[in-house]
């Protein structure tokens, strides 16, 4: 018989999805698990199918935006919905194996391994390779508030997640436990959390100025018309140009998308460059295989390929053995991955490319301080889906980038999100959607060490995951039968 469905872990969903855009109600995540929480620790729930749940109503919220993507790939409003519900249904798994794990840390009367689960589930989900895709990760929201994102300088993205379970279970266990002292170990984490990272803000880092710029073309990249497109970013890539270059600026980031050109070198451009404004952009490169690649030149050209690829939108798995996946007609063809992850040193600044996508994972921002980066430039192109949720969630993980790596990054995009951060999560110019802008800022960059530290807590996090998993199986393995210990 199929149990009625948990009212509880509805609502937890829906809270959580006012959280992120378009609602951004943020405080809401501090309260919104704690339905879900609560009821996994009934005894008997059936925790899978509770967090199944969860993930099933949360996953066509933060997803809706691929059928948008995909209707105007396909033109058939039926195969657009393969995609929302594939990553769906692919995704709840997720929350169902959150759902079942947290019940267990009730059962063990650890509530305080419950942020740990929910920080471990995300970084398992954000590097399992082919379906890798950091999508709605709780803290993602948290952007707003750069004074609630430092902890993630330390622990990640994923810890800030934590923290916000934390808060969600504090509550749980208060409701359940109706007491004071059940919840005052969660409190005293909370405010370690909270505040020790705020207070390494104080910490001295000797830095260097330098002026950057960030450029928006304002064309429409994705769905215009390709000859008056290489003409409006000529035209408009000029005056952006020259207005960086009348602020002084050292350092010009543009978006990706801005050309297709042979493999070789140097790059087919529709607009100038000189060596007296060094310039970083993205495009095309090659043909079968083709790489969405980032660009810079110095007075001397250098290239890096993007090395992580976004899933039905860059490429198209089991094309060749599904039969109706080969009507995903995708407008730049299967790309192909690079394969490592490079610097571009310009102008004497080592800039540390992420194309578009790249900005969601943590992991490629702190490689690309092991190179040595000083700055991240993140070049998108979000026209595929301006007017959904999506540019939200991708301006966001610039956002976290800078403060995981504590370095400054210059996001520039084709008709937005195009900004500068800051190493601690501000933003200190962000451009109009849909205009032609220029955004530039002195910004403050350091050649310390990179932060090798951050891999530390999605790997412990992880680590709790499988001994949670492990743990029955273990005791089970190790106990004695009955009769064995009546004989010996």
């Amino acid at each position: 018989m199929t149990p009625r469905p948990s009212y509880l872990a509805l609502a937890s969903a829906l809270l959580c999805l006012g959280a992120f855009a378009p609602f951004n109600a943020v405080p809401l995540l501090f309260v919104c698990l704690a339905p879900l929480l609560i009821r996994l620790g009934e005894p008997g729930v059936r925790s899978f199918r509770c967090g199944y749940g969860f993930g099933i109503v949360f996953g066509l919220g933060q997803f809706f935006w691929l059928t948008q993507l995909a209707y105007r790939w396909t033109g058939s409003f039926v195969l657009a919905l393969v995609p929302l519900v594939l990553a769906t249904v692919l995704y709840a798994i997720y929350f169902g194996l959150i759902g079942w794990l947290v019940q267990r840390c009730w059962l063990l009367r650890m509530p305080w391994l419950i942020p740990l689960v929910w920080a471990g589930v995300e970084a398992f989900r954000s590097y399992i390779p082919v379906l890798a895709f950091p999508w709605g990760l709780l803290a993602s929201p948290l952007w707003h508030y750069p004074a609630l994102m430092q902890s993630a300088h330390w622990l990640t993205i994923f810890g800030a997640s934590a923290f916000v379970v934390l808060v969600n279970t504090a509550l749980a266990v208060w409701y359940r436990e109706r007491s004071f002292a059940a919840v005052r170990p969660l409190i005293a984490g909370i405010a370690v959390v909270a505040l020790v990272p705020v207070a390494a803000e104080w910490i001295p880092v000797n830095t260097t100025p330098l002026r950057v710029t960030a450029g928006q073309p304002g064309v429409d990249l994705a769905f215009g018309d390709p000859k008056p497109n290489k003409l409006a970013v000529e035209f408009n890539v000029a005056q952006i140009q020259e207005q960086a270059r009348n602020e002084k600026s050292q350092l010009l980031v543009l978006p990706e998308g801005l050309i297709h050109t042979p493999s070789t070198m140097p790059p087919k451009i529709p607009f100038t460059v000189s060596s007296s404004l060094p310039i970083v952009f993205g495009g095309q490169r090659g043909d079968e295989p083709a790489y969405q690649s980032a660009f810079a030149y110095d007075g001397a050209w250098s290239v890096a390929d993007k090395t992580r690829l976004v899933i039905f939108g860059e490429f198209v798995p089991g094309r060749n053995v599904i039969p109706f996946l080969d009507q995903f007609h995708l407008p730049t063809g299967d790309i192909s991955a690079g394969t490592r992850v490079s610097s571009l040193t310009v102008n004497q600044t080592i800039v540390g490319p992420l194309v578009c996508f790249e900005g969601l994972f943590p992991d490629l921002g702190y490689r690309q301080t092991l190179n040595g980066a000083q700055v991240l430039a993140v070049m998108s192109m979000d026209d595929w889906f301006m007017g959904s949720n999506a540019p939200d969630q991708l301006r966001a993980g610039s956002v976290w980038r800078a403060v995981e790596t504590g370095r400054p990054v210059i996001r520039a995009a084709s008709t937005g999100f195009s900004l500068i951060v800051d190493r601690f999560g501000n933003v200190l110019g962000d451009a109009p959607t849909q205009t032609t802008s220029a955004i530039t800022r002195e910004i403050q960059i350091t050649s310390g060490g990179a932060p090798w530290w951050l891999p530390v807590f999605p790997l412990l996090s992880v680590a709790v995951c499988l001994g949670l998993i492990a743990f029955p199986v273990l005791v089970k393995s190790t106990r004695k039968p009955a009769s064995s210990a009546a004989t010996s």
